[in-house]
């Protein structure tokens, strides 16, 4: 498994996977807005001194991961934190080393950067046992929940 930062050009493997993540997440009455997701991705591929995307990908070339994040002061103080926007692995490829090489490598990126800590959120509610485990024996603590609640918006 190959962890690469992704391009311009990989921006519809990007939305795809996008749309993946948001139809098995809570997100999925939601849907995935191509155009604003597209923006989003353009401006993060094109600041990597504050932003990152990650891809996994195989050695056929096929994408099965992608981890997003970015480097942002504490909005109390001026230590530098690193914060994932998103985080997705294809049902098949979890299991694999996928998962665990996306966050190695956020990790090195935000390391570079003199981020002092790494946060990385489920809010997808998606498979949640299983992945609170897996960042628990990675050595990351939990440090509070996601709450949601449905309005009649």
């Amino acid at each position: 498994m190959k962890i690469r930062f992704a391009t311009l050009e990989d921006i519809p493997v990007l939305l795809v996977l996008g749309e993946m993540m948001v139809a098995e997440s809570r997100f999925r009455p939601y849907g995935l807005n191509r155009d604003k997701s597209t923006q989003v991705l353009t401006s993060m591929i094109g600041n990597p001194q504050q932003s990152t995307i990650l891809l996994a990908e195989r050695s056929n070339g096929e994408v099965v991961g992608m981890l997003a994040g970015y480097v942002v002061d504490f909005f109390f103080c001026d230590a530098l934190i690193s914060q994932d926007r998103f985080f997705f692995v294809k049902p098949e490829a979890r299991g694999s080393s996928a998962a665990v090489k996306l966050l190695f490598a956020f990790r090195r990126w935000a390391e570079a950067r003199k981020a002092r800590e790494l946060n990385i959120n489920m809010s997808v509610a998606v498979d949640m046992q299983r992945f609170n485990k897996m960042m628990m024996k990675l050595g990351f603590r939990c440090s509070g929940s996601n709450f949601s609640l449905a309005l009649n918006g």
